[in-house]
């Protein structure tokens, strides 16, 4: 095998890792540009190392075996668990499907490689279309992102709000996590909510803040937004 040989696999690997890792650090995620370029790089050197062979004794399938087995400890490092949520799966399996085009490429298939480059890039740019389009339509709580709703109010106003948010609370794609009613003045009433959402209901959640801050004894309705870190 020629040193241009060695280059222009190390090169496609670098271009195609580096094209994988724009859309995960496009989108923020932990496991990046970098991180899918080296593991490319990596695997394809690895590649070229179990042809080149140590010897009589090298076995490809145990070089390929290996490349795997490592992913798995370094997929593993971008998972992890935040309350009820497991995130970093996705950044995971990208990390895995890099792998194995490095490997590809560094058993010289170039062409499997390109063909591992656009599936990848079309399952995380369409199938990301595809999933949040059903997760719109189906009702699913967006992750990592919860809504809290102030509401300072006469307590004469008290049964007409209670109400109106008990209505909205029971639909699907709106999850309580907490709910509390205090006192703050001898003649005012401060409600607290904390809710998940789903996309739809979000835009359900502005509408009803718009009405509680019509409502007469209302004083103040207001939502804000937080979010977690996405690793995923």
């Amino acid at each position: 095998m020629t040193n241009m040989e060695f280059a222009t696999r190390l090169v496609s690997s670098t271009l195609f890792g580096t094209l994988i890792g724009i859309e995960r650090q496009w989108h923020h995620k932990n496991a990046g540009i970098k991180t899918n370029t080296l593991v490319a790089v990596g695997s394809t050197v690895f590649g070229l190392i179990s042809e080149l062979g140590f010897g009589s004794t090298t076995n490809p399938a145990q070089v390929a075996s290996g490349v795997v087995s490592g992913i798995g400890f370094i997929g593993a490092g971008v998972i992890m668990r935040r309350g009820s949520s497991v995130q970093g799966i996705n950044s995971a399996a990208t990390l895995w499907a890099t792998a194995s085009m490095g490997l590809a490429i560094g058993g010289g298939y170039y062409r499997l490689g390109w063909m591992i480059l656009l599936v990848v890039l079309g399952i995380q740019f369409f199938v990301r279309w595809l999933a949040s389009w059903i997760d719109a339509h189906s009702g699913f709580i967006i992750p990592n992102v919860s809504y809290k709703v102030i509401v300072a109010l006469a307590p004469a106003a008290g049964e007409n709000i209670r109400s109106a948010w008990s209505a909205f609370a029971s639909q699907p794609g709106v999850s309580t996590f907490h709910y509390h009613e205090f006192q703050t003045l001898p003649s005012d009433l401060q409600i607290e909510a904390e809710v998940g959402l789903s996309e739809g209901q979000v835009k359900q959640l502005t509408g009803l803040i718009q009405r509680f801050s019509q409502t007469k004894g209302v004083v103040r309705a207001e939502w804000s937004e937080f979010k977690s870190v996405d690793s995923d």
